[in-house]
């Protein structure tokens, strides 16, 4: 009698995309100096819901199946870990954010979520929806008619100018200094995931080390003026970092205070920021769509600032901002670190490489939306929403490590977008191509420059 032996399967690797001897994929990324999301999109259409590839020795994974994505952010969520921040060492977004919210691991990150996330129920939220008109008004006060803005500038400036009074109880009057210093921090990011050379031969850690010495002097600056004066009745972020306390019953760090001021200070801004620059181009481009916006507008508000009230009554400018989600989402991509050997999607992952999430791709799959390079906000009607594969659409990431701030964002970007169409009409005013920069968040390259008419009795 024979006994058989039971031998393990071994699992096939994922498809390789071709690439380069020792480079392998790096050029597509290296001549981008950003993610290239056209050679991810072209990538997974070619080889299927799971494809591998190369930077230099870095391996990623792209998964391309939105079943593989709930996988990874949802049921396995503690086996994939967001890389990047050590006590000793940080690269990445974690260089300049350290271990806060968005960059700290699943331990570190429970009790902040549990921490801030009060700040975003509904009670407080719905008192943000004053404050961000009344901005609105003070940037549109700006505005002459004829005038050429560059819309990503001013858009930048009002949503920093909001979540500076509303998370921190503070006035903000450094955007440029802290825009660019967002942009450089973005760029040295986005180095440190793509390209195949280490930090220390190129100026990524010195330019850092500026960055954080800036960055970290204001938060200090913020901290000193609110101890010195008080917390005045205020309940904001910053009054409740200060005062909380760890199991022990002990302040927390000046650090941990410091690395979520910033982190929900830039995530806070940037969706919407970069968001109604690209809603203000598609609407241009489509005019169509710009008009039953206007119709919806106008009936609606007649004229008058919105409320909070009012935005139930303005569906159709909520599927704009969501459609315009889909084709420029704020995020491109998002990785996942693998720390040790793995499987998904019925093949073999190897330990210390990268899942690459990337909600572009996602977003133009012919399979979950039809004809998607159409900018079609009907896709967002109460009939047809239903109908979206769930994680085939992922604006604000998934999970429970879903962006905290999704619905405030969406609310500021709505009253905002609302406020724009129902006194002006908005134009593209440059003559050269408006390209994306899609480093952490998509934006428009240099500036999108747009002519503002005002509307007459709208």
């Amino acid at each position: 009698m024979t006994t058989q032996v039971s031998v393990p399967t071994v699992l096939p690797e994922p498809p390789i995309a071709p690439g380069l001897p020792l480079l392998g994929n790096a050029i597509p990324f290296m001549s981008a100096n950003a993610i290239p999301v056209e050679f991810l999109r072209k990538t997974a259409a070619a080889h299927g819901d799971l494809v591998q590839l190369k930077i230099g020795k870095q391996i990623m994974y792209l998964p391309a199946h939105p079943d593989l994505v709930h996988e990874v952010l949802v049921k396995r969520v503690n086996e994939f870990h967001k890389p990047g921040y050590t006590p000793e060492k940080s690269v990445g977004l974690a260089r300049f954010l350290g271990e806060g919210i968005l960059t700290a691991d699943h331990e570190a990150w429970r009790p902040q979520r549990k921490l801030i996330q009060p700040l975003m129920h509904t009670k407080h939220i719905a008192s943000y929806g004053d404050t961000m008109a009344r901005f609105g008004d003070q940037l549109l006060d700006e505005w002459q008619d004829g005038a050429v803005r560059d819309i990503h500038t001013d858009m930048i400036q009002v949503t920093m100018w909001i979540i500076a009074e509303t998370m921190f109880g503070m006035n903000m009057n450094q955007t440029p200094r802290l825009q660019a210093a967002a942009d450089d921090a973005q760029a040295i990011t986005i180095a440190d995931l793509i390209s195949p050379f280490p930090a220390w031969l190129t100026r990524r850690e010195s330019h850092a080390a500026q960055i954080n010495e800036y960055l970290s002097g204001l938060v200090e600056q913020f901290m000193r003026e609110r101890r010195a004066h008080g917390n005045e009745g205020r309940y904001d972020l910053l009054s409740l970092l200060m005062e909380t306390r760890d199991e022990d019953g002990n302040p927390v760090s000046d650090e941990f205070v410091r690395d979520n001021i910033l982190t929900l200070f830039f995530a806070g801004h940037e969706t919407t920021a970069n968001t109604l620059p690209w809603v203000l181009y598609y609407l241009d481009k489509n005019p169509q769509v710009a008009a039953a916006l206007h119709q919806e507008v106008d009936t609606v508000l007649a004229g008058r600032v919105p409320t909070l009230a009012d935005l139930p009554q303005l569906p159709y400018t909520l599927m704009v901002i969501k459609e315009t989600m889909r084709i420029e989402p704020t995020v491109s991509a998002f990785p996942r670190l693998i720390t040790e050997d793995t499987t998904l999607g019925g093949y073999h992952l190897k330990a210390n490489s990268v899942i690459f999430i990337s909600p572009y791709v996602l977003h133009y799959d012919p399979r979950w939306w039809t004809n998607p390079d159409e900018f079609d906000p009907t896709r967002f009607s109460a009939e047809n929403e239903p109908s979206i594969p769930k994680y085939a659409y992922l604006p604000f990431g998934g999970g429970p490590r879903i962006c905290i701030g999704n619905h405030f964002s969406l609310m500021e970007a709505q009253i905002l977008l609302a406020m724009i169409v129902s006194h002006f009409q908005v134009h593209i005013a440059q003559d050269t191509p408006v390209k994306p920069l899609r480093h952490i968040t998509t934006s428009p390259k240099g500036g999108l420059s747009m002519r503002v008419t005002k509307r007459q009795n709208p």
